[in-house]
């Protein structure tokens, strides 16, 4: 079987994972092709990997691997439609750009999460698909308010009190041609 190949941005998410947990639990809100999933579940983790809908590009990504899967379809919005109430580690990538009440979407993350909760999506306009939302993106984020962005120093008075760590991570080598990166949030529940 080929092996889905993981990027730089995959990797680093994956190293904060296995850092933030005691019990390789981790539920995956917006697995898209599941590449982080079958990675962890080959490394002896419990993955529950979930999301909104089903896509074709992503299906056919998945084909040798999606068997191996514990997927389901889940809606952020509706906490009752996920396969568990709480896991230790939860993971949301390429996401929050994409929804108009990311704030509400955020707070249902951080009620899914008992330990630690790694978030990423782009920096300003980076990777930006301009499609209606919930396809395109609708939410931009820079390190401060202007006119086309909202600051994202604004998840540390949401996630209070508990402990987040914000930094750009590049996703693969030619970010740094193209002037693309992504931000990865770290949240430790205190």
């Amino acid at each position: 079987m080929k092996e889905p190949v993981l990027d730089i941005r995959h990797e680093r998410v994956i190293k904060e994972i296995k850092e933030g947990s005691s019990t390789k639990e981790v539920l995956v809100v917006g697995a898209g092709d599941c590449k982080i999933d079958y990675h962890l579940l080959k490394d002896g983790w419990n993955v529950y990997s979930t999301d909104y809908e089903r896509a074709s590009h992503f299906d056919n990504n998945m084909v040798e691997y999606f068997d191996t899967l514990n997927y389901s379809l889940a809606n952020i919005f509706d906490l009752n439609s996920f396969p568990v109430k709480q896991a230790e580690v939860v993971v949301c990538c390429e996401v929050l750009e994409h929804l108009v009440e990311y704030k509400e979407a955020f707070q249902n993350l951080l009620a899914l999460t008992k330990k630690r909760l790694v978030i990423g999506f782009p920096w300003r306009k980076s990777y930006f698909d301009p499609s209606p939302p919930p396809k395109g993106h609708c939410n931009f984020w820079n390190d401060e308010t202007t006119s086309e962005y909202t600051d994202v120093n604004e998840f540390k008075k949401m996630c209070a009190p508990h402990n987040i760590h914000i930094e750009k991570i590049l996703t693969k080598p030619r970010d740094v041609q193209m002037g693309q990166k992504s931000y990865l949030l770290v949240i430790d529940k205190i």
